[in-house]
């Protein structure tokens, strides 16, 4: 839906790719080639918002052309490979119709980049950055570098790790409060209130979020339903009066005892 709206992934992200080419007098379609995306490249990381995007062909201009090499065999590209300060991946072509591809993943989005060269003339075939996102590609760009850890250094990663932690503790602490409230040997949930207040707003946002994240619309669905099975209002009501009744019954026993 996002991209539709032009909102999403660029041209080509999608379907069929937009930019097409072979070696002449050779079949268009290279088998080894057909649908290949940026996520099945041997690249360590590469930008989310071109993930699926298809890769281009080259096109040699005779039968006999020869590949053009990168110029990665310098001692000074060696070692600044080896220190991790080159910045950006290369994506060697493994067929005739293969491209170099170049994907530069730095912490700041905006200046994401993925080239795709031709192999034989060096042209760029394909050249994608961080404008020619749509809006929600963008906000996922960012969102993505900030779940990393990656944005601003030290401090995302302490900051993200914070909350990780954070959360985990919820669950622990949650749990043992739970435990000592609970009355008795029932399970101590609270009863289900009478009337449920209106939720249109909240039902509107979630289904709209359902459609845009599609997983996340079948787990809300899953829940949905194993609620109005198994947690039905009349068996919650019943189940509530019971471990009521025995918990006042528990307090006046005790009461009199003393």
């Amino acid at each position: 839906m996002a991209t539709s709206a032009q909102l999403g992934y660029p041209q080509g992200a999608w379907g069929k790719a937009h930019v097409y080419s072979a070696k002449p007098a050779m079949n268009m379609a290279d088998p080894s080639m057909a649908g290949m995306k940026m996520d099945n490249l041997p690249l360590p990381q590469t930008p989310w918002a071109v993930g699926a995007t298809q890769v281009p062909h080259s096109t040699a201009a005779s039968a006999d052309a020869t590949p053009l090499l990168p110029s990665t065999r310098s001692p000074r590209w060696r070692r600044r490979r080896a220190s991790g300060t080159v910045g950006y991946d290369i994506a060697l072509p493994t067929t005739t119709e293969g491209v170099y591809t170049v994907s530069y993943f730095p912490a700041d989005p905006q200046a994401e980049r993925t080239l795709h060269i031709d192999r034989y003339s060096g042209q760029i075939l394909s050249d994608i950055a961080y404008p020619d996102y749509g809006h929600v590609a963008q906000w996922i760009s960012y969102g993505t570098s900030l779940h990393m850890g990656r944005y601003f250094g030290v401090a995302n990663q302490i900051l993200a790790s914070l909350i990780s932690l954070g959360l985990a503790a919820m669950s622990v602490s949650g749990f043992v409060m739970w435990r000592k409230r609970k009355p008795g040997r029932v399970i101590g949930a609270p009863s289900r209130p009478v009337l449920d207040p209106p939720m249109r707003t909240w039902v509107g946002g979630l289904t709209m979020l359902g459609i845009v994240f599609s997983m996340m619309g079948l787990t809300m669905l899953i829940v949905w339903i194993s609620d109005r099975l198994f947690f039905r209002p009349g068996k919650v009501a019943s189940t509530d009066e019971r471990a009521g009744g025995q918990h006042v019954a528990g307090r006046l026993i005790n009461a009199s005892q003393n």
